[in-house]
């Protein structure tokens, strides 16, 4: 069960403290969707007018931005989850609309069902992402000029076809071998491949076929004068629905091996540095699962120093319920060697969990195996917290902290199923205060909602905690007593329930002792067919029968003759 919201006052603060963009908004019969309240980031960066509560969204966002946004939230009530998208949107720079700018968002769409079935709200949550794509942007145009760069490299490169035939040689494939250009596109008797290679080179066709990326293939190649050189070549297929149609190949001068590593060297010096400075854990764990390198941000995250976990297993200090979770999401990375992207907690060393936003992927050996998997870990304990927060406003009522009609529905239908599987019983309380509406004519709606939260409190204080109250609205309020042993535990919890209202509420600001009375009906789920809407509706003519009789009274619910 979600913790009740005893905070609720609160809420406000947090809503707009909140750095994402978050709407509620309401959805009609006819699919219409309009705004019922979004936070202060959305006043700021999208412009809204104080007067937006009730309008559709057509009414606020640019037209095309509008289609967008409608179509994702009947998309997530369609498949009745929580969907995510990207998508580039107009922003307006005023209320009228008069003049956007171009952005980029990511959004999570929730839907909101009643206890019918019926979608009624919609929450999304969303964050512009523009600068983000716009570094993407610029990382494209980095790689084309790494592209041109790549062209004027020290190693040879050739382009193949589907069938090994030359496409495209860099001038250092002309240093290397002695072959122009012209030589290998218009001579087919040209060819780098010695006599005894020719076995090796089928095989390494066959394997990039499959898709196979070849990383340093010790061999021996054929230059123009007749010598044969040592190489390590490298060879990735292009792939086009699962078939390769061409690859690129890369080939360096074995002679040249022993300057590289010196470079190599001082690049993996350069790496550890970004690597011991990252705000990311980062882990190394070989195959077999055991840590070899956890990176300093492991002290700054969970108070543990990063040696600790030399030579333990990559699930110590894992959530019990989440091990399952990391353990597949590594046997993944070894058996399809691709990365993947999961949540978890991890813990601290003060005993308490760190949920972290992670990404694990494959380092390969030579020979393409596995040899170590790599997790880099952020912390994204505050967005879980925003987000229980945002599902506790979505499920309990603001004034009480109790649960709201679509939790109580939920909590029911756990009861029944209970019932039907254990074969005890289950209860349902309908309450009504008998004389709430003279309290708040006489005395106010400010000590009206004083009472009711006494009112809820009291009803707390005579359940389990096993037991789930709810207020329905007003001065209406419902409990379910789950796996009960005898009918009379619920005549029993009534009997508390209207003790606890005698003594007087003292909440009035002239300091008169009020007091008030509850009618209460009750029904009960012994495992027949019988639908919530029934076992509620029965719990309500009980109540109803025990106002008629006088009030201040409980009665059960009789099948009528």
């Amino acid at each position: 069960m979600i913790t009740n919201l005893k905070n609720a006052k609160y809420l406000d603060v947090i809503f707009n403290s909140i750095s994402d963009m978050v709407f509620l908004v309401s959805v009609g019969k006819d699919q219409s969707f309009r705004y019922v309240t979004v936070n202060q980031q959305v006043m700021n960066l999208l412009k809204f007018p104080k007067d937006y509560n009730g309008k559709r969204i057509e009414e606020i966002m640019p037209e095309t931005s509008a289609e967008k946004i409608t179509g994702k939230y009947k998309e997530a009530i369609q498949n009745q989850e929580t969907i995510s998208y990207e998508t580039p949107l107009k922003f307006p720079l005023d209320e009228n609309k008069a003049e956007v700018r171009q952005g980029w968002v990511e959004s999570n769409v929730t839907p909101i069902f009643n206890e019918e079935g019926n979608c009624e709200h919609v929450i999304a949550i969303t964050r512009e992402i523009t600068n983000r794509k716009n570094q993407e942007k610029e990382l494209r145009r980095t790689k084309e000029e790494l592209e041109k760069v790549f062209n004027h490299v020290a190693d040879a490169v050739f382009m193949f076809d589907e069938n090994g035939e030359y496409l495209a040689v860099n001038p250092a494939f002309t240093t290397m071998f002695g072959w122009t250009r012209d030589d290998v596109f218009y001579n087919p008797e040209v060819t780098i491949i010695p006599e005894n290679q020719k076995a090796e080179l089928d095989n390494l066709f066959r394997r990039l076929k499959q898709g196979e990326v070849i990383d340093a293939n010790r061999s021996q190649r054929k230059t123009k004068d007749g010598s044969v050189i040592e190489v390590l070549s490298s060879y990735s297929p292009i792939m086009e629905d699962g078939t390769m149609i061409g690859g690129v190949a890369v080939y360096k001068d074995v002679a040249k091996i022993i300057e590289l590593k010196d470079q190599l060297k001082e690049s993996e010096n350069r790496y550890q540095m970004i690597v011991e400075h990252s705000n990311d854990m980062i882990r190394v764990v070989n195959r077999d699962g055991y840590i070899q390198y956890a990176s300093p941000a492991h002290q700054d995250i969970l108070g543990i120093h990063p040696d600790f976990f030399a030579g333990k297993s990559y699930l110590s200090f894992i959530h019990l319920e989440d091990m399952a979770k990391v353990q597949n999401a590594f046997s993944m990375i070894i058996e399809n060697k691709q990365s993947i992207k999961f949540e978890y907690r991890r813990l601290n060393k003060d005993g308490e969990y760190v949920w972290v936003d992670t990404r694990g992927g494959p380092v390969l050996s030579a020979s393409g195996e596995v040899d170590q998997v790599v997790f880099i870990s952020r912390d994204i304990s505050n967005q879980k917290e925003k987000e229980k927060e945002l599902m506790n406003m979505a499920l309990f009522d603001e004034l009480t902290g109790l649960p709201n009609r679509t939790f109580f529905h939920h909590q029911v239908e756990i009861a029944m199923n209970t019932t039907k599987r254990k074969g005890t019983i289950t209860a349902v309380l309908m309450l009504d205060s008998d004389n709430f509406k003279e309290i708040n004519d006489r005395y106010g709606h400010d000590t009206g909602d004083k009472v009711i939260k006494e009112v809820a409190r009291r009803v707390q204080n005579s359940v389990r905690d096993t037991d789930t109250v709810s207020r329905m609205g007003g001065d209406e309020f419902q409990v379910v007593l789950p796996d009960l042993e005898d009918k009379e535990d619920a005549i029993r919890v009534s009997e508390r329930i209207r003790k606890e209202m005698k003594q007087p509420f003292e909440v009035s600001a002239s300091g008169d002792a009020i007091t008030t009375t509850v009618s209460i009906g009750i029904s009960y789920y012994h495992g027949e067919e019988k639908t919530y809407e029934k076992l509620l509706k029965e719990a309500d003519n009980a109540l109803y029968k025990s106002k008629e009789s006088g009030r201040n009274q409980w009665a059960v619910y009789e099948k009528e003759r």
